[in-house]
C-alpha cells in the first residue's frame, strides 16, 4: 500500500508541476503591446510512470497539437515536448475526456484519444502505437471495428499482467439500433484487446447494457494479473 501512495504522490507533484509551467504564459498574458487571441494549453491531460520510471505526459498545447513530454526527476525539469502525428484529427482534452498513455512489454507504448466528429456526441476512439519504447510512433488510427457515426467515447487503456492492451470505452450502437424498437436507457460498455501491442485487434464485445453516457471507465489491475473494471 506505501509504495502505492507513494506513486500516486509522485504522479501527483509531477502535474502540480507541468500545469504550474502550461499555465504560466497565461499569468503575462496582459503586459505589452495586444496580440492575438491564442487557445489556452488544455489542462485535460494524460500522464504515467514508464517502466524506467520516467514521468510521461500527453496534452494538446496552445496550438492544439499533440504533444509528449517526459521527465527523468518527478516533474521538476522537463525535456522539450515532442509534436506527435494526429493527421487531421480534433481531440477531445477536457477533465472527463482527455489523451491518455499506456506501458507494455517488450518497449510497446500506446497513446489514445477520442476523436469528435461531425454528429454531437459522436467520436472514435483513436491511437498511436510505439514498438521502440516510444522513441516513434505510428499514425493514428481507429481502435474499434464499428465506425458508425455515434458514441464511441470516454476510452480507457491498460495492459494486463501478460501483456494484453485492452480498450473499453462507452458506446451508443445499441442505443441507434433499437430507436424504432423499444427503449434504450444510457448507452453500452464495450471492450476490445490487442495482443501486439496494437498492431490488430479483436472484435468489439459488449460487456454492459444501460450505462452512464458520460462517466469514465476505471481500470485497475487484479491481484491474478487480469484486470477489473468499474463504470456507472
Amino acid at each position: 500500500m506505501s509504495k502505492r501512495i507513494t506513486a500516486v504522490g509522485r504522479l501527483a507533484l509531477g502535474l502540480l508541476g507541468l500545469l504550474c509551467a502550461l499555465a504560466a504564459p497565461a499569468q503575462h498574458a496582459g503586459h505589452g503591446a495586444p496580440k492575438a487571441k491564442k487557445h489556452a494549453p488544455a489542462l485535460g491531460i494524460g500522464a504515467a510512470f514508464s517502466p524506467s520510471g520516467e514521468l510521461w505526459v500527453v496534452a494538446l498545447d496552445e496550438q492544439q497539437r499533440l504533444t509528449l513530454r517526459t521527465s527523468a526527476d518527478q516533474g521538476k525539469t522537463w525535456a522539450p515536448p515532442r509534436v506527435l502525428e494526429r493527421g487531421d484529427d480534433a481531440i477531445s482534452a477536457d477533465g472527463e475526456n482527455r489523451p491518455k498513455i499506456a506501458f507494455g512489454p517488450q518497449g510497446r507504448v500506446v497513446i489514445s484519444y477520442t476523436q469528435p466528429l461531425a454528429r454531437p456526441y459522436s467520436g472514435a476512439i483513436r491511437m498511436l502505437r510505439s514498438s521502440d519504447g516510444g522513441r516513434s510512433f505510428s499514425a493514428p488510427f481507429t481502435v474499434h471495428a464499428d465506425r458508425q457515426l455515434i458514441t464511441h467515447r470516454f476510452e480507457s487503456i491498460a495492459f494486463d499482467a501478460q501483456g494484453t492492451l485492452h480498450t473499453l470505452w462507452i458506446d451508443k450502437r445499441d442505443l441507434e439500433a433499437a430507436a424504432s424498437q423499444k427503449d434504450y436507457r444510457g448507452a453500452a460498455i464495450y471492450r476490445n484487446e490487442s495482443r501486439d501491442g496494437g498492431a490488430s485487434f479483436g472484435p468489439d464485445i459488449k460487456l454492459a447494457d444501460h450505462s452512464c453516457e458520460c462517466c469514465r471507465i476505471a481500470l485497475a489491475p487484479s491481484p491474478d494479473g487480469s484486470l477489473a473494471a468499474m463504470w456507472r
